[in-house]
């Protein structure tokens, strides 16, 4: 439905030294529809669940997968395996890749009991009597991930006249 409403561009190749055209589609065309995206009152926030994609979440809102890039535009993600959630299973997978399967429970930094928020350079005597607080590398992924999953999308109310706009302005 996305790609659906970008104009189409000739490409040419050469071919055996035969210059030859196709018709691609315009990836790379842009529109602002800032209008709706950047008022706070045609917007809500939708927490996503473990396993939801923008599919799901497009098809629980809207009740249409199709309008999984409204989810996305919406929170301006680009890229939906850096910038969307991971189930808790993918997450354990990233956690052991990126620090190895064995490292995942180790220590990633210290922070302030009192005020976690706050990060600290290790001191033994603080962090035995409670004064720092470990934090592990699978805790930070799994901080890092909770952040991503409070989203905000668009009011059903909008959806009509967003892609409408959005079909007026892709197409100019």
């Amino acid at each position: 439905m996305y790609f659906k409403e970008f104009p189409k561009r000739l490409y040419p190749y050469t071919i055996n030294d035969e210059l030859k055209q196709t018709a691609v589609t315009d990836i790379f065309r842009r529109v602002i529809i800032n209008k709706f995206f950047n008022n706070a009152a045609l917007m809500k926030k939708f927490y996503v669940t473990d396993g939801d994609t923008p599919e799901i979440v497009a098809d629980k809102i809207y009740g249409n997968v199709l309008y999984h890039w409204v989810v996305l535009l919406s929170n301006n993600i680009v890229d939906v395996h850096k910038e969307w959630p991971l189930s808790q299973e993918d997450l354990v997978l990233y956690c052991n890749d990126k620090y190895g399967a064995n490292n995942r429970t180790s220590t990633h930094h210290y922070v302030l009991a009192a005020d976690t928020s706050i990060i600290v350079d290790w001191d033994a005597t603080k962090v035995a009597n409670g004064t720092y607080k470990e934090v592990t590398n699978y805790d930070y992924e799994e901080e890092l991930n909770e952040q991503k999953r409070q989203i905000v999308l668009l009011d059903p109310k909008f959806l009509n006249s967003m892609v409408r706009q959005f079909r007026k302005e892709i197409r100019r």
